[in-house]
């Protein structure tokens, strides 16, 4: 029987008066060198993961990454910003995205003092006294983990907060959902028109001009961002590391529900992806000044590759998409569930478009990033742009028909199908 008394939010550990005394001495101790810092992640660990870190005494001191910077202003800073928490939450608490509570917005200064303890290992589980059983805000584990590109993007934030001031702004984490069984929108018979889409082999979904990014996302928001795994969602989460903030104050994604985060700003360059993954430096916003783009969470069905095409399946993902990208006037998006999750590249693209579509947005941008199972869908776009949303939905049923049981080629025969 849930406790009542345990409120739906995050107990920081300033409100606990002995507990802050402990972290406050720990921080406020000298690192004179990289294998203190060593010693300081272990030593907040030494009662729950009992991990040991080496990273500061093992990494390599080359490459893009400034650790001159990092040592001499971005420590001092991370120390400076988590020992402020009990002034920068004075009089905010953090409330979890759950039951009636769809959005929390905090300043750019606090989410740098919760990742800043997210670092060091000063907040823990015991910070979410309820939904806490995958518990993955610990940016700590990239260091125990020795996940070296992903650590120093993140080392990257800090190091670029402490030289060049905190920017303006705000972070906003919404959750949009709709009723279970009732979504209030119709496939069949929809008269909205499909919206103008591009196709582009080259760029990232993170550089588009678009209002909406779509993160392809595991249910539980951010995946393994904070350990060792580098694909589209880590990388896009450990680039723009505000958007960590996500993973404590959420559960898993339902079927009905998309998460959504504003204002997140990219620090760091990157290369390659997955196994090539590497940090490249500073990134250089061209646009200061223009709004960041939203970021909207959307998981796609996982372990259903061979049952993808029953309808009751395209619809589950059909919804999802559709709800994450409500209000969006144009949206970047690209192979959603494709990878790991074995998804097929044709139905997730006509399935983000008909959602966008409905949903209003007045363009698409649709990123292939060079994947050969996508050549020829400019073809099939031209082809079906002058159709409504609910005319594409019956050529999809008409085409997902005969693909719906279990079986070899079913990918090639809903192509041709659709061609």
């Amino acid at each position: 029987m849930q406790d009542t008394t345990v409120e739906p939010r995050l107990y920081l550990p300033s409100e606990d008066e002995k507990e802050w005394k402990r972290i406050e001495s720990r921080l406020q101790r000298p690192l004179p060198d990289p294998s203190s810092l060593d010693d300081l992640l272990t030593e907040f660990h030494s009662e729950t993961t009992k991990q040991t870190c080496q990273f500061f005494r093992s990494v390599k001191k080359e490459g893009k990454f400034d650790w001159d910077a990092f040592w001499n202003q971005g420590l001092p800073f991370m120390l400076q910003i988590a020992l402020e928490m009990p002034t920068l939450f004075a009089d905010t608490k953090v409330p979890l995205l759950k039951d009636e509570v769809k959005s929390v917005s905090l300043t750019r200064r606090q989410c740098a003092c919760l990742l800043a303890h997210s670092f060091f290992g000063s907040i823990n589980s015991s910070a979410r006294r309820m939904d806490n059983k995958k518990w993955s805000f610990r940016a700590s584990q990239l260091f125990f983990l020795e996940a070296e590109p992903s650590a120093l993007c993140f080392l990257n934030y800090f190091k670029r907060l402490a030289v060049e001031g905190i920017p303006s702004g705000s972070i906003s984490i919404e959750r949009v959902s709709f009723k279970r069984g009732s979504a209030p929108w119709m496939w069949e018979d929809n008269q909205s028109p499909l919206c103008p889409m591009s196709i582009l082999s080259e760029g990232a979904i993170e550089r588009s001009p678009a209002e909406f990014h779509a993160d392809f996302a595991n249910k539980f928001i951010g995946g393994g961002c904070l350990e060792n795994d580098f694909a589209m969602e880590e990388i896009l989460f450990i680039i723009k590391p505000e958007l960590i903030i996500s993973m404590a104050i959420t559960s898993h994604m339902i079927d009905e529900d998309s998460i959504r985060i504003s204002g997140a700003l990219q620090y760091s360059k990157y290369t390659g992806y997955s196994h090539t993954f590497e940090f490249d430096g500073d990134f250089a916003d061209q646009t200061k000044g223009a709004t960041p783009a939203t970021v909207f969470a959307m998981d796609a069905l996982q372990g259903c590759s061979k049952i993808q095409f029953q309808e009751g399946l395209i619809r589950r993902d059909l919804n999802k998409a559709r709800v994450a990208m409500g209000g969006a006037r144009s949206v970047a998006t690209g192979n959603w569930g494709c990878g790991a999750f074995g998804n097929d590249h044709l139905l997730k693209f006509l399935q983000q478009w008909m959602a966008a579509s409905d949903a209003g947005a007045e363009q698409v941008y649709y990123h292939t990033y060079g994947d050969k199972r996508t050549e020829g869908f400019d073809q099939i776009a031209t082809g079906l742009q002058s159709k409504k949303v609910g005319e594409l939905w019956e050529i999809l049923l008409k085409a997902a028909g005969p693909c719906a049981q279990p079986g070899p080629g079913n990918s090639l025969k809903f192509r041709k199908l659709i061609e």
